[in-house]
């Protein structure tokens, strides 16, 4: 692959806080990009002249107008179903007009029947320099929860705390103040927003390259759930109280389980993904 310059965008809205959630992953490929030898920059612009755009957030793009060079990536990170509000007209012909990347399998099936061609498949990948939490040395949480708190969610939560187990829900934060909540943690929780959605590995990626201890409402899809039954532990929906106050009562269990999610995180490398993307 000759040298290249890159921009790595996050489509930023001013005012509206929630592009922070592609700040890791935007990270990731810059650093892996910079790791192959390549010129990248991490940018809130779509066209810098010279250099070859890869835009995360592009979800956002009917709300922000923003000027894309033509030759630019939209790398979806959304999850496409019927019903979504992100997946609209407006954003699909923006997205037919594009090279189209996803991060999964299910999503670019999704997207064929809407008529948008993904061009690659491009995992969400390690970089080092996203291992970076420095866990309390007493954690005073049970089980932290990070996202938009939907009803379904919200219903795990209440099972939990009625239970006994001090779960916490944090909607709208990022970065440090996010880290620092999560280094109080013993364990963290991904509940589906909906039954049929695709496992949230944009989310648990960055929890895994942290090395937390990760309890998951079961895969939609089996393979998704078959690649990491060592990194995470799945439970039913309806089994994720009990499956965490059993986690809870075992930190030698919950241990395992963030050893072998860093492990098979560290062997997804971001910049094996990107290499074969733009070969």
């Amino acid at each position: 692959m000759k040298p290249t310059k890159f921009a790595v965008t996050v489509v930023s809205p001013p005012g509206y806080a929630h592009s922070a959630a592609f700040h890791e992953v935007a990270e990731t490929l810059h650093y892996a990009l910079l790791s192959m030898g390549q010129d990248s920059v991490m940018t809130t612009e779509g066209r810098l002249d010279g250099r070859r755009h890869i835009v995360l957030g592009s979800n956002l793009l009917p709300h922000l107008p923003l000027p894309l060079a033509p030759d630019a990536i939209l790398y979806n990170l959304e999850q496409v179903h019927a019903g979504s509000p992100w997946i609209t007209p407006s954003l699909l012909t923006l997205l037919r007009r594009h090279v189209v990347w996803d991060y999964s399998v299910a999503n670019a099936r999704a997207f064929a029947t809407l008529g948008v061609h993904v061009g690659h498949v491009v995992p969400i990948g390690y970089v080092p320099e996203l291992t970076r939490i420095r866990f309390a040395e007493a954690r005073d949480i049970d089980v932290l929860f990070c996202g938009s708190l939907c009803e379904r969610r919200a219903r795990v939560i209440d099972r939990m705390r009625a239970a006994g187990i001090n779960a916490v829900a944090a909607f709208g934060l990022y970065g440090r103040p996010r880290d620092r909540l999560i280094a109080r943690a013993k364990l963290m929780l991904n509940v589906h927003s909906r039954a049929d959605s695709v496992l949230e590995i944009v989310r648990l990626s960055y929890l895994l390259a942290n090395r937390c201890a990760v309890l998951s409402e079961r895969c939609a899809d089996a393979l998704d759930e078959a690649s990491l039954a060592q990194a995470i532990a799945f439970a039913d929906y309806d089994s994720l109280s009990e499956r965490a106050a059993q986690l809870l009562s075992s930190a030698a269990e919950r241990e395992r389980f963030a050893r072998k999610g860093f492990s098979q995180m560290c062997s997804r490398r971001a910049a094996d993904y990107l290499r074969e993307a733009l070969a």
